[in-house]
């Protein structure tokens, strides 16, 4: 693939743990979700991969980027790419994100 980095924007459908680092109550670090995924919970607003998980792998990058607000997102652990993503985002005030 030609493709060597990926870098995500949006909401709940491809979020996969920006919201636990937040200040905010729309966090899914909790059992359902993640219940059939490799590692648990993880922010993720699915039970297991979503489709920033299968995009990254269909075009041969690493298996679960980074997340934005991981403190430990930072040097070459951003060159495949990087999720910013969040549960709740819009750009609207009317989507509430808490």
């Amino acid at each position: 693939s030609d493709v060597r980095a990926m870098f995500i924007f949006g909401d709940s459908i491809v979020d996969t743990g920006n919201n636990d680092f937040l200040d905010t109550n729309l966090k899914m670090k909790y059992y359902p979700y993640g219940i059939d995924f490799p590692f648990g919970p993880t922010g993720r607003a699915t039970n297991a991969r979503n489709p920033a998980d299968i995009l990254g792998e269909l075009l041969g990058l690493p298996p679960f980027l980074p997340v934005f607000y991981d403190p430990l997102t930072k040097g070459s652990s951003v060159l495949a790419g990087v999720n910013y993503a969040s549960v709740g985002s819009g750009v609207l005030d009317s989507t509430n994100q808490d």
